[in-house]
């Protein structure tokens, strides 16, 4: 039998980078989840070569209202980005993920001082834009999907996600 048809594919899309700069924990909420609100105030939002509609932006407003699994194993991402293009237009977005946790990635999210890199490959999502600029109403008409990391450095943490575009299959099987 021959592989099903009419998956979707990808188109390489956009970069987020946001600079992490605080943990706000709240602890053990209804839901028997921790939950922590990480400021994420600054970065910058950029589509990659080749993708249209081809943008610049620097974040103005980020926080991620971040959930970890009663049983320790799986985080949920909550977050919600403003920004503003390099021509003045305005950008929100909001992401939806789970990132598997283990021991290095609890270093990261508790900010230990001996937290390392993660590498792509824990943590999935996908995202929503809202704008207003007609340049970029193909934000808003399309969906995004993507994988992210965290890199620990010398001025912190920073949260980065590379989102793909999905590209509906014009298969008829």
């Amino acid at each position: 039998m021959p592989p099903p048809t009419g998956f979707p594919t990808v188109t390489p899309a956009i970069i987020i980078k946001l600079n992490v700069t605080n943990a706000n924990p709240h602890g053990i909420i209804h839901t028997g989840s921790t939950f922590t609100h990480f400021d994420c105030p600054s970065g910058t939002i950029e589509s990659t070569e080749g993708f249209s509609p081809a943008f610049k932006a620097k974040v103005n407003f980020g926080a991620d209202w971040c959930t970890f699994d009663a049983d320790k194993e799986h985080g949920r991402l909550n977050l919600k980005v403003v920004a503003r293009t390099d021509e003045g237009a305005s950008i929100s977005l909001d992401y939806n993920g789970v990132i598997r946790m283990d021991e290095a990635a609890w270093k990261v999210f508790t900010m230990q001082p001996d937290a390392k890199t993660m590498a792509f490959g824990a943590a999935t999502g996908s995202c929503r834009f809202v704008v207003g600029d007609e340049k970029l109403k193909a934000l808003e008409n399309n969906v995004f999907a993507g994988n992210g990391r965290i890199i620990v450095g010398e001025n912190g943490l920073v949260a980065e996600s590379r989102l793909c575009q999905i590209v509906p299959s014009t298969d008829m099987d």
